[in-house]
């Protein structure tokens, strides 16, 4: 069998699955959830454009080199007019935020401080943008956005990241409903995006009697009663097409309707002889115009409550890893965030169905919903995530008062999930075939009143290198990383090498090479 070991040059490594670890022995991998900050919230509304507040919702966090600061986008809806609008933040630390005086965009015939170009159809004005870093990219392209509109997906370029201009080609791409991701995959070379679709399932008319069990995709519809116990819905239906573009036509289904659950604030039902659930979908493009290869790629299962559905996943590259943060909800009316991960973007694991973050306390802006993580901001040894957070549920009523804001959240860096012993036994991880340069490696562990020990092992499985024991919680040093210290260590430099982390009464996160300065 040929070996192929992994290269993560310095990119950490993750110990999620056997991606990473060949094996275990007397350990288990427990998730960690992020924390809130008591300083919460960190951005509230303080502009007349910012409706009932602000939050983040399919918008991103970017750092900008050229500027030496971090600026968030994010999104308001105002319900005098029922446009959702869309603004930036900036912070040169990552924990202070300011409002930029641009004066783009006028509110109300009055100029704003820092809400952006809405453009046509400026009730649907939030987008996700994306860096494009390739050196050929034009300078007037080089910030690439894209939004819903009930026309279809439309585009935009912009020099600075704030003043945009729309394509005249737009609408340019049919498939996605009212929620987008979009990002850069260096891996492919392409951009991708992740993107809501409505997955309906039910019994349609056989046309002599009967029922015939069917299950399509739509972008959007529209539901009207029908005759003799059914329902009509009408909308843009998706039809896949495996390694093509996906079509999209207009369609009136019949449903059979028996038993159906109340509306859960989006139009559809999650419960009944029919239902309507939020999945998300991908697709790739070059050119960010056109976009191809639509595939449905997570979506509730068996595991999951039957009513929960998936709102929006937010993805995020840490090393070998994709990091998928979903925003899902059910007939509860809360929005929440899970922990969900993949090797190519395409194929997901979802281990845990625990909360990553959790709603707030009763009467906390956060209370009702949690949405939509942000890019995370690394931190000395934590991640920073910023997040959207509403004191209200999503099936409330339409005239029901409610505000947004935005909160900050933390968790470990590299720490989404630790290896733990099961007791108080020696435990054993084992990693796969690694290629890099383990004379520096560096370890992200919990070791206070514990004790760790790092093995280099040969392709023959000789140990060729032993560390001293690690005894303290890698979070005092520089990055979370602690650089390994070796007591044995041979001169002899083999292809490719495995990593044996012995450990008692520790946790362990990820390891790496190449010891790290601090974030």
């Amino acid at each position: 069998m040929t070996i192929r070991p992994l290269e993560p040059a310095d990119a950490p490594v993750l110990l999620l699955d056997a991606l990473t670890v060949a094996a275990s022995r007397q350990c288990q991998l427990q998730p960690q959830r992020a924390v809130r900050d008591p300083a919460n919230p960190v951005i509230r509304k303080s502009e007349p454009w910012e409706g009932n507040g602000p939050y983040t919702w399919g918008t991103r966090l970017l750092w900008r080199a050229d500027l030496g600061r971090y600026d968030l986008y994010y999104v308001a809806w105002d319900p005098a007019d029922n446009h959702y609008r869309w603004g930036v933040a900036c912070s040169d630390d990552g924990l202070t935020w300011t409002r930029p005086e641009l004066g783009i965009e006028p509110y109300a015939g009055v100029a704003t401080r820092n809400q952006l170009t809405g453009g046509p159809h400026p009730d649907k004005a939030v987008r996700s943008v994306v860096v494009d870093p390739r050196p050929e990219c034009p300078a007037a392209e080089r910030f690439k956005a894209i939004r819903f509109t009930y026309d279809g997906e439309y585009i935009a370029w912009s020099a600075d990241g704030y003043r945009w201009h729309d394509d005249p080609a737009n609408p340019v791409w049919q498939a996605p409903s009212d929620i987008i991701h979009a990002m850069w995959d260096a891996r492919i070379a392409r951009f991708v995006a992740y993107f809501k679709l409505w997955c309906v399932v039910g019994e349609t008319p056989d046309g002599v009697g009967g029922w015939l069990p069917v299950t399509r995709y739509f972008r959007a519809f529209t539901l009207h009663d029908g005759p003799d116990g059914t329902v009509e819905l009408c909308g843009g239906e998706v039809c896949l097409a495996p390694g093509a573009a996906a079509t999209v036509r207009t369609t009136v289904l019949r449903l059979r309707a028996a038993g159906q659950a109340a509306d859960d604030g989006g139009g559809g039902s999650l419960r009944g002889a029919w239902h309507s659930h939020r999945v998300i979908a991908r697709a790739e493009s070059t050119d960010w115009r056109h976009w191809h290869h639509e595939e449905i790629v997570l979506a509730c299962d068996g595991h999951d409550r039957a009513d929960a559905n998936i709102q929006y996943l937010f993805v995020h590259r840490h090393g070998l890893y994709d990091i998928g943060i979903l925003t899902i909800h059910d007939e509860r009316g809360h929005f929440e965030q899970q922990l969900a991960f993949s090797h190519d973007g395409r194929r997901w694991s979802r281990p845990w169905r625990s909360n990553l973050l959790g709603l707030g306390t009763p009467g906390s802006f956060d209370s009702g919903m949690v949405l939509a993580f942000t890019d995370p901001i690394e931190h000395q040894s934590q991640l920073l995530w910023y997040y959207g957070g509403f004191d209200c549920r999503h099936d409330a009523p339409a005239n029901a008062p409610w505000s947004a804001a935005i909160g900050r959240a933390s968790m470990r860096r590299d720490g989404f999930a630790a290896w733990q012993p099961c007791g108080p036994e020696p435990a054993e991880l084992l990693s796969q075939p690694l290629c890099g340069d383990w004379r520096r490696l560096w370890v992200n562990a919990a070791a206070d009143g514990g004790s760790l020990v790092v093995e280099v092992l040969d392709p023959a499985g000789q140990c060729i290198a032993t560390s001293r024991p690690l005894t303290h919680d890698s979070a005092a040093d520089p990055a979370c990383r602690a650089a390994v210290v070796w007591q044995h260590c041979s001169s002899y430099d083999p292809a490719w090498i495995q990593l044996r982390v012995r450990f008692t009464a520790a946790q362990v996160y990820a390891f790496g090479f190449g010891h790290q300065p601090p974030g």
